[in-house]
This record gives structure tokens, C-alpha cells and sequence, in this order.
């Protein structure tokens, strides 16, 4: 019995259970019809991917839905490619209009992120319970473009800020059943996490330059030259692994500060990712990739999907099954697809 007479939280766990063969299969397949359809296939194929990808994503033993239709999809990708062959003809045609598409695309970026999110809101269920985006375009437009412009006005200082309002954005927004999930961030952790991925490349930097100049130092007391292959490769070799090594870090940090930040209900996420597990992931996965020649991405996805799942929960005093449903569906995709063409990023 519980001294305080408070019952105790109650933990429900993700999981993956999807297995590297079985993507493989779908994903080879995908791209072989993509490549022999000229890409007709590829709406096709990403139903596919995605659907396996949610359904072997599990809370409390149950998996998810991704019901989005290929023909969806597809209309919206040839939406998308029309803009794109827009974009590559005009600087053949003429330069200045390169300039037009990108402040065309600029002006759009609200609604796409809108659309995106609601597409892939709408289209996601777990236990027949479908997941809502009900965010507007005027105050994307305020977070995306207003703040953004703060950020770079700022040359940077305002971004961790901008960052966290993008993500609340996307959060509070968001619905699942009837219950409007709540964001619970503040712009203290976005703005250590900058900070010390920045002193990380100033830390870098400095020791490279050290290196360099002790290296050089030592050449010239012994009369010696320092072996030109290695002395060029060593710095480069020095800094992609740091790039690794930050990018990582500000993964798991943003990545945890955001998911912690998702109050669903009486429910709260929890996420346990860690920097230094994500620094051997993306650097075997890199290598693997690589070695491949490419083959190894399916199972690069299922990895990196495994460690995601496990590192994330869910606690609280009620049951995920509380929740109340809404129908609906949204079938319009080209948001969606025009985010992933001109990577406009609207993920957390």
C-alpha cells in the first residue's frame, strides 16, 4: 500500500517488432517497380513501407495504423514534381525566376506544414482511434516565417527559441481521439543544447588547429615532412567524426526535450535517448551503407526504428484505451509530398 495513498504510475512501452528481412523484401521491391514505373510505383511503395513501419510500431502490445491511400500520394507527388521541373527549367529559361520559385515556396512553407501535418495526422490510427492536426496557416506563418526571420536577423541567437515554438506548434495541435494533446516545453533546455553543441565545434576546431600546428612544429625540429596524405586527411577524418558526434548529441537532446514535452490526456511521454548510442548507430549505419552500396538502408530503417521504440514510453495514471475516437480522414497528400521533394522540414 502506498504511504501517501497515491497510486503509483503506470508505465505503457513502445516497441518495434519488425524484422530486417521482411522490410528488405518490401523495400527492394519498392524500388525496383519505382525505378522500371518511372516513379509511378514509388506512391505505391511508400504505403507499403509506411504501413509496415506502423504496424510493427507497438504501444502496450498493440500497433499502429497508417491508412493513407497510394492514388493520394501520387496526386500530390506529380503536384510536387510539376513544381520541381518548374524550379530546374526556370534557370534555363530564365535565372531570375529561380528567385520567384524560392520565394513562392517561402510564402507556401505554412501551408505546407500544415497540410503535411494533417495528412499524416488524420491518416494514423492506433486501436481504430485516429490521430487530428488542427493547426492554422496564419500562425504557422507566424512560427515558420515571423520567427524564423527573428532567428536570422538575430545571425542564429533566436533559433533555439524558434526551434522550440515550431516544435510546441506541431505538438499542441495535435489531437488523438478527442483528447487535444498539450506541449509542456520552455526555451531553457533548446538553448543549452545549442550551446554546448556549439562549444563542441569550437572545441573541435581548436583542437585540430593544435594538432596541425604541433604536427608542422614537430616536422620542422626534425627536418622531417610530415607525410602529406595523412596530414590533409587526419583534420577532415577529425571534423566528420565531430559533425557525427554533434549531430547525434542534438538528436537525443532535442529529441528528448520534445517527446517530454508531450502531455497526452493524463498521460506524459518519456524518452531515454543518449547521445553516445546515437553516435555508434549513425556511424556504423554510414559505414554499412557504404559497404553496400546502398543495401544495407533497410536495415539501417529497422535499427534505428527498434532503438527509437524502446527508448520511449508512456506514464501516467489512466489507460491509452480511455481515449475517446474521432472519425475522419484527410485525402489530400500534396503538402505531405511537396515537405518531402523540397525537404521542409516538419518533423520534431
Amino acid at each position: 500500500m502506498n504511504d501517501g495513498g497515491v497510486a503509483p504510475l503506470a508505465t505503457y512501452r513502445f516497441d518495434f517488432t519488425g524484422r530486417t528481412g521482411e522490410y528488405f523484401r518490401i523495400w527492394v521491391v519498392s524500388l525496383f517497380l519505382s525505378v522500371v514505373t518511372l516513379g509511378i510505383y514509388s506512391a505505391w511503395g511508400k504505403v507499403r513501407k509506411k504501413r509496415y513501419l506502423y504496424s510493427h510500431s507497438e504501444l502496450d502490445g498493440t500497433g499502429f495504423e497508417f491508412r493513407a491511400t497510394p492514388l493520394a500520394i501520387l496526386r500530390g507527388r506529380v503536384i510536387a514534381l510539376v513544381l520541381l521541373g518548374g524550379f530546374a527549367l526556370s534557370s534555363h529559361v530564365l535565372p531570375i525566376m529561380q528567385l520567384v520559385f524560392v520565394i513562392i515556396l517561402l510564402a507556401l512553407t505554412p501551408w505546407i506544414v500544415v497540410a503535411a501535418s494533417r495528412f499524416n495526422a488524420r491518416n494514423s490510427a492506433w486501436r481504430n482511434i485516429s490521430f487530428g492536426f488542427n493547426g492554422g496557416i496564419g500562425e504557422a506563418a507566424m512560427v515558420f516565417l515571423a520567427i524564423g526571420a527573428l532567428a536570422v536577423v538575430t545571425l542564429g541567437l533566436a533559433y533555439p527559441y524558434a526551434r522550440m515554438r515550431r516544435a510546441k506548434f506541431i505538438i499542441e495541435h495535435h489531437r488523438f481521439g478527442d483528447t487535444q494533446i498539450r506541449a509542456d516545453l520552455s526555451t531553457g533546455g533548446f538553448i543549452l543544447a545549442y550551446l554546448f553543441a556549439v562549444l563542441m565545434i569550437i572545441g573541435t576546431l581548436l583542437l585540430v588547429v593544435f594538432a596541425t600546428v604541433v604536427v608542422i612544429s614537430a616536422s620542422g625540429a626534425t627536418g622531417r615532412r610530415a607525410p602529406a596524405g595523412i596530414g590533409a586527411l587526419a583534420p577532415v577524418a577529425v571534423m566528420y567524426v565531430a559533425y557525427i558526434a554533434v549531430f547525434a548529441f542534438l538528436r537525443a537532446q532535442l529529441g528528448n526535450l520534445t517527446l517530454n514535452g508531450v502531455v497526452v490526456g493524463p498521460l506524459r511521454c518519456r524518452s531515454t535517448l543518449r547521445a553516445r548510442d546515437l553516435v555508434w548507430l549513425y556511424f556504423s549505419n554510414i559505414v554499412a551503407i557504404l559497404v553496400t552500396l546502398g543495401l544495407a538502408t533497410a536495415w539501417v530503417t529497422i535499427r534505428m526504428a527498434r532503438y527509437r521504440a524502446r527508448n520511449l514510453y508512456l506514464i501516467g495514471e489512466a489507460t491509452p484505451e480511455t481515449f475517446l475516437g474521432r472519425p475522419g480522414s484527410d485525402n489530400s497528400a500534396t503538402g505531405s509530398e511537396v515537405s518531402d521533394l523540397f525537404d521542409v522540414d516538419v518533423s520534431l
